[in-house]
């Protein structure tokens, strides 16, 4: 196993960061170019690394005179591209151990560290965890956490495991639990196989109330909806984060629990990829320097401390001298943790684990997609990204890629609207992976015409979802325009969603396209607004939230 430190270990959109300049570099793989120079890095983050990107690698490099190019993806990008064999990256920076595993089962990786250590937590409004017993506590353990969710005392949230790390940390973290591991002992096939393996994740996950496809997605989401997100699973450094922000605004904080007895652990490692060429030896010192400044650098460790990361370096969780305006007390943060992360199962087992969740584990969805296919959508490239895009989702040799297969009690919509519902609506029931190829052959046979108005589609998804659900289905709208709406039907179609109680996922593409419609679809329904070009990646995102 190469990747141990610590541990054993929408779709979000892709954001670039400049690592050495003031002006900002297109992205290797968004323009297909790649920085040959000795002198340059082509680094693949998570989007976990934002903060420390901008405020620590970014001066480095600069101070240094290197190009650092940094590309912030989420981990099912990461580990597609690593496994797919792509040479647009000379290093690739994990969240965490779970997706490298997966991404890198052929040993590509060299010199791969752990740069800084951050726990998964349960975290909640102040309020709400004062309500549930658990704030002031330093002993809240996994079957407290566990008894809180399934007894729906609270209203929780998780990331979706098969999209990101901090979902999927907490779904081995369970069951871990419920295979009766302690913290040393891997998951094993036979366990993953067990009736009380099966049967207890498929009960927690049920629990959750909603399963965003990113961390940083979830967080914004949470905050902004206090009543509909009461508490839920993230990393404390994100907390650390939100909480400056939350008090600096004069709102209530949120307070955290740690899962005693399966406490999960992300590692963010950082490998190098060598390409076999005349450069490599150039770019490997360049990693080779950063990495020792992140891990021996005293101002390094400094800035990371501040960012609420957990120097890979110190004695397990414990931290000397603890800054407490960052690990603050009043939040639940512990500077001193003396527990062992769980140990991460092997990269077969994470991959049966993430596509069981998939077609079993997690509530069957009844997904109801309204797509634009009005006149401009042909002009703008719109409807061939749209055909792109429905080959990764509904086609599910593509989807088992992107993790996003569909359940065997899935119910899946397409509709197709200009002016009106233009074409469709298509339903498939199940996961028969003819007929969801079905849908793909349905959108590549339309060709897109006339004007745009999205009510009139909306207002049908809503009174469909609004009729009974078997199956414990969940309703969920995905709906994608690039243009200003007519305005006929808005009011009916609102109503209709909030009578349904479903979520809409509105993804504005291209320049023409009103947020402010789509803001207020998403808002009024407890959903979420996207703003992507890329529908691939925009539409796999939205798919993510099932």
């Amino acid at each position: 196993m190469r990747f141990k430190g610590f541990t054993a270990l929408a779709i979000a959109a892709l954001v670039l960061v400049s690592g050495c300049t003031s002006s900002k570099k297109p992205s290797p793989d968004a323009t297909g170019g790649y920085d040959a120079s000795p002198k340059a890095l082509n680094i693949i983050a998570g989007t976990e690394q934002d903060a420390v990107v901008s405020t620590i690698v970014k001066p480095w490099c600069q101070s240094k005179g290197y190009q650092c190019n940094v590309t912030l993806k989420g981990s099912v990008d990461q580990a597609r591209l690593l496994a797919g064999g792509s040479t647009d990256y000379d290093a690739y920076w994990f969240a965490s151990s779970v997706f490298a595993q997966i991404g890198d089962q052929a040993g590509k990786l060299q010199d791969v560290k752990t740069m800084f250590l951050t726990p998964v937590v349960f975290a909640g409004w102040q309020s709400e965890m004062q309500k549930l017993g658990f704030a002031g506590r330093t002993d809240v353990s996994i079957g407290d956490i566990l008894q809180a969710v399934e007894s729906g005392k609270t209203k929780v949230w998780v990331t979706n495991p098969t999209q990101s790390n901090s979902g999927a940390t907490v779904l081995f973290g369970f069951m871990n639990y419920f295979a009766g591991n302690g913290p040393g002992k891997a998951l094993t096939q036979e366990q993953l196989d067990s009736a009380p393996v099966e049967d207890g994740i498929t009960r927690f996950i049920k629990a959750m109330d909603q399963t965003p496809p990113s961390t940083g997605t979830m967080m914004d989401q949470c905050v902004a909806q206090p009543d509909a997100c009461r508490t839920m699973f993230t990393y404390e450094d994100l907390v650390i984060e939100k909480n400056q922000e939350l008090v600096k605004a004069g709102k209530e904080p949120l307070v955290v629990a740690y899962p005693r007895g399966s406490l999960a652990i992300s590692d963010a490692p950082l490998g190098f990829l060598p390409h076999n060429n005349g450069a490599d030896a150039g770019k490997k010192q360049i990693l080779n320097e950063l990495q020792d400044y992140l891990l021996k650098d005293g101002d390094a460790q400094a800035k990371l401390l501040k960012l609420g990361r957990r120097p890979a370096t110190s004695v397990g969780l414990t931290l000397d001298n603890p800054d407490t305006a960052v690990f603050n007390p009043a939040w639940g943060i512990q500077a001193t943790l003396n527990e062992q992360g769980i140990q991460y199962p092997s990269a077969p087992v994470i991959q049966a684990a993430l596509d069981r969740y998939q077609t079993r584990y997690r509530r069957p969805v009844n997904a109801y997609y309204c797509l634009d296919g009005s006149g401009s959508m042909s002009g703008n490239g719109g409807w061939e990204g749209v055909k792109a895009a429905a080959h990764q989702v509904f086609d599910q040799d593509q989807a088992a890629l992107n993790f996003l297969q569909s359940h065997p009690k899935d119910v899946t919509t397409v509709a197709i609207f200009n002016n009106n519902v233009a074409k469709g609506p298509w339903t498939v029931e199940g996961n028969d992976a003819t007929a969801l190829h079905g849908l793909t052959d349905d959108i590549n046979g339309y060709s897109p015409g006339g004007g745009t108005n999205m009510y009139t589609c909306l207002r049908r998804a809503g009174d469909e979802l609004a009729k009974p659900q078997t199956d414990d289905r969940k309703g969920l709208v995905v709906l994608m325009t690039d243009g200003q709406s007519e305005t006929g039907q808005r009011d009916a179609a609102l109503s209709a969603l909030k009578s349904a109680g479903v979520p809409v996922v509105a993804i504005a593409f291209g320049s023409d396209a009103d947020p402010s419609q789509l803001k207020e679809v998403a808002s009024a329904t407890g959903g979420a607004f996207v703003q992507q070009n890329d529908l691939v990646a925009a539409l796999r995102q939205a798919a993510g939230y099932k």
